[in-house]
């Protein structure tokens, strides 16, 4: 059996290699940080260290050959999924997925736990850091690969101001299998016309005059503009 002192001493580790995870987490705004990824880690942890216990106590105690000792610890990994799915948000507005990154992380540390409730405190090291280096470094070679397989683009249209035109707009989006990836609306809501704006990707090239004649071809949009996001501002153009 697990000793109450080696016990103490996983679950202090388990504390620590969580908590540096959810630093990096906390320090990215995310909705799972620092307490979250250190609570997941240390309970996890917890489990394994129940489950063997419990185990090995059967065992000599009572003879009983057939305990699990993974049984307890083995609910960690589909539990733990709960709080992941808490940390995925779907915006339909911007037909995006966020948190998934979180999610990953946080059932990755579950595992981190549950490796340090077993015992292999070297190997629960070794996979906090290389998780980490994911975490930090690996987001500037996924945004590079984003920059290199798709093209940002900015569009941006004066429309009709309700509900029909807005879904024709975002019908004329995903049509042309464009990304957005952030949408501001620059007029008020009573206002007879909105004046939009969607800064957007996608993976091949587009021909940006051919997307305008498009846009001002659909009904409600009275002017329009697409162009490449090289930091340079294009003017509107009309019909």
């Amino acid at each position: 059996m697990i000793s109450t002192e080696d016990s103490i001493i996983r679950l202090v580790i388990s504390l620590i290699l969580g908590a540096i995870i959810g630093y990096e987490r906390q320090s990215q705004s995310k909705s799972a940080g620092l307490r979250t990824h250190t609570l997941v880690c240390v309970g996890s942890c917890l489990c394994m260290i129940i489950s063997i216990n419990v185990a090995m106590e059967y065992f000599f105690e009572f003879g009983y050959r057939n305990a699990d000792p993974g049984r307890i610890a083995a609910q960690v990994v589909s539990g733990v999924g709960f709080i992941g799915a808490g940390t995925i948000l779907a915006n339909q507005k911007e037909r995006s997925v966020r948190g998934l990154t979180t999610a990953a992380g946080v059932w990755a540390v579950s595992a981190i736990g549950l490796v340090v409730g077993a015992g292999y405190l070297v190997v629960s090291i070794v996979a906090t850091a290389l998780i980490f280096l994911v975490l930090t470094v690996f987001v500037r070679l996924d945004a590079r690969l984003e920059g290199q397989f798709r093209k940002k683009y900015i569009m941006h249209v004066v429309m009709k101001n309700n509900i029909g035109q807005a879904r024709r707009l975002s019908g004329f989006v995903s049509d042309h299998q464009l990304h957005i990836k952030k949408f501001h609306n620059y007029s008020d809501d009573e206002a007879p016309f909105s004046e939009i704006e969607l800064e957007l990707t996608a993976v091949s090239h587009l021909d940006a005059p051919e997307i305008i004649s498009e846009l001002l071809a659909v009904k409600g949009i009275k002017e329009a503009d697409f162009y490449a996001d090289d930091g340079q501002k294009k003017a509107v153009v009309g019909p």
